[in-house]
């Protein structure tokens, strides 16, 4: 791995004793890019738990718990939950004009809030009338409205079932755009704006689609595989393929590796320019903050099979 991992140090028990003492976990990373230029890894939220898709918005880190369906708001300071809703097990998280589109992933719903969060709409069915299999992840779509990942059972033996969804930018018609997807978890548009890509979690992929016209999508084609992109770590599973996707402000593609404990920066012709680890394995998502600062905020648990799926919020600063 080119990135010196001083987790591996510290130890796993040393961290999760830091973490349950709400102490921030200071890390000092190594880039792969240059060799010589140095990175902080800062844990912002010590106690999530199974923290996903992270926003920032006025200057404030948004981001959701799965097991405790809530949504959490960071203001630089401190974590305060400023939504929750039994049952939900939210996922993903976007900005949807001046409200917030929800993943409810356990309950197969999507749910858009205002930022009060007074429930302003639950979408269970599509278009068709057709349920929902596991709301997972948003990406904006450029026109005011929304393309989302529907994962189905999260089991490399179950049939190949997942989908993409697109919302109007009037939030009234959702339609499935794509099927036959292993897993599909994040998304992003490149970029052109052109094509949507999809982490295809459990096929250790990310596809790329072309845009049509009213959010509809084109055939799909492989854009890389991540056994190419990087090479295994020595602790990988079954399970460690892509969750998060964003394209960066710096216009590289950043993939969240659920497995690996690491977000891989890609360039756009497909090369690693880096890889930025962190002491949770299961990294989920991420989001940008502050324009020109550089900084990318990551979520990551400890353990996904277990509640309450202990987790962190990281700063990661170049």
């Amino acid at each position: 791995m080119s990135v010196l991992r001083i987790v591996a140090n510290i130890g796993m028990v040393g961290l999760s004793c830091l973490r349950r003492r709400g102490f921030a976990v200071l890390l000092v990373l190594l880039g792969v890019a240059d060799g010589a230029a140095a990175a902080t890894v800062t844990a912002v939220d010590p106690d999530a738990h199974y923290p996903e898709g992270p926003a920032w918005r006025d200057g404030q880190l948004f981001y959701v718990e799965y097991s405790g369906s809530n949504i959490k708001r960071w203001d630089g300071t401190h974590a305060t939950i400023v939504w929750h809703s039994d049952g939900c097990g939210a996922s993903g998280l976007i900005e949807f004009h001046s409200h917030w589109l929800v993943a409810c992933y356990d309950d197969n719903s999507v749910r858009e809030i205002d930022t009060s969060g007074r429930q302003v709409r639950v979408s269970r069915l599509d278009s068709r009338g057709r349920p929902f299999a596991g709301p997972n992840d948003f990406a904006a779509d450029g026109h005011g409205g929304a393309y989302f990942s529907s994962s189905g059972v999260y089991d490399i033996r179950a049939p190949i079932a997942g989908a993409v969804y697109h919302i109007s930018a009037n939030g009234r018609v959702i339609r499935e755009v794509a099927d036959t997807l292993h897993y599909p978890n994040g998304l992003t548009l490149d970029h052109d704006g052109k094509h949507l890509l999809v982490a295809e979690m459990l096929a250790g992929r990310i596809l790329v689609f072309p845009l049509g016209a009213n959010g509809t999508l084109g055939r799909r084609s492989v854009w890389a595989r991540l056994q190419d992109l990087a090479p295994p770590t020595p602790s990988q599973g079954p399970y460690n393929g892509p969750d998060g996707l964003k394209l960066g402000p710096d216009g590289n593609y950043y993939i969240a590796q659920n497995g690996s404990g690491r977000v891989l920066e890609v360039s756009a012709d497909k090369q690693l320019v880096r890889a930025i680890d962190v002491p949770t394995p299961f990294v989920t998502n991420l989001a940008f903050g502050a324009a020109g600062t550089g900084t990318v905020f990551i979520t990551g648990a400890f353990d996904q099979w277990q509640a309450p799926y202990a987790g962190v919020v990281y700063r990661w600063q170049p």
